[in-house]
């Protein structure tokens, strides 16, 4: 004999199998339809990873010049030493001066070339001859000082070096210039001589001379 309620209970387990059949259906059903996600991306064995992220598409992208697009740097020409040659009037002037002479020789041999050199070279050999040359043998370089033809630069390196002359050479060439109006320092003796003296015998050279020779009898005596 079957208990009151029994059919009840039955039905009611009977319908929860059936509702867990068809959720356990539908669940299947489901995941069946569901796409499987993407697999993974590996990176290729040796492949550099990306330094940026891929720019945005329409974006501006900044240039970067390769290698080649840059332009070559010109191209600047070895540099040449300039190498000064020696003129030819120099080299006589350093054989005179490392001749095995006196000094006194020196300056009578470069007397000698003197008026054979360009102007720069008789110049210098002016300088050296004012340097080498004693008071006592100032008459070998006379006729190059009175020589008015010679450049102004080359007499004024003689002239000048009267002022280093004792007073017999110096007062005696002043006075030779000054008879000599084409001179370049005709006036400059002249005055020299106005101020040794003490007097202006104007083309009197007679006078003048006494007065040179008066000056240096005067300045022996004391």
């Amino acid at each position: 004999m079957t208990a009151p309620g029994e059919p009840n209970r039955r039905r009611t387990i009977a319908a929860a199998l059936a509702a867990a059949v068809v959720g356990g259906v539908v669940a299947f059903a489901l995941l069946e339809s569901s796409p499987p996600p993407p697999p993974a991306l590996m990176p290729l064995a040796g492949a550099a990873p990306s330094a940026a992220p891929r720019a945005v598409e329409g974006a501006a992208a900044a240039y970067v010049p390769t290698a080649a697009a840059l332009p070559l740097p010109a191209q600047r020409p070895a540099a040449t030493l300039a190498v000064a040659e020696e003129p030819a009037w120099q080299g006589k002037i350093d054989r005179i001066l490392r001749s095995n002479v006196s000094e006194a020789q020196m300056a009578r041999m470069l007397i000698g070339i003197l008026p054979t050199l360009p102007e720069d070279g008789q110049i210098e050999a002016a300088n050296h001859i004012a340097n080498l040359l004693p008071d006592s043998e100032y008459d070998a370089v006379r006729p190059l000082l009175l020589n008015a033809s010679l450049p102004e630069s080359v007499l004024s390196v003689f002239f000048t070096d009267l002022m280093n002359r004792d007073d017999s050479t110096k007062l005696n060439a002043f006075l030779d210039i000054a008879q000599s109006p084409n001179h370049p320092f005709h006036d400059e003796a002249l005055s020299d001589l106005q101020i040794y003296v003490g007097d202006d015998y104007g083309a009197d050279w007679t006078k003048w001379k006494s007065a040179v020779t008066q000056y240096l009898k005067t300045a022996n005596e004391q």
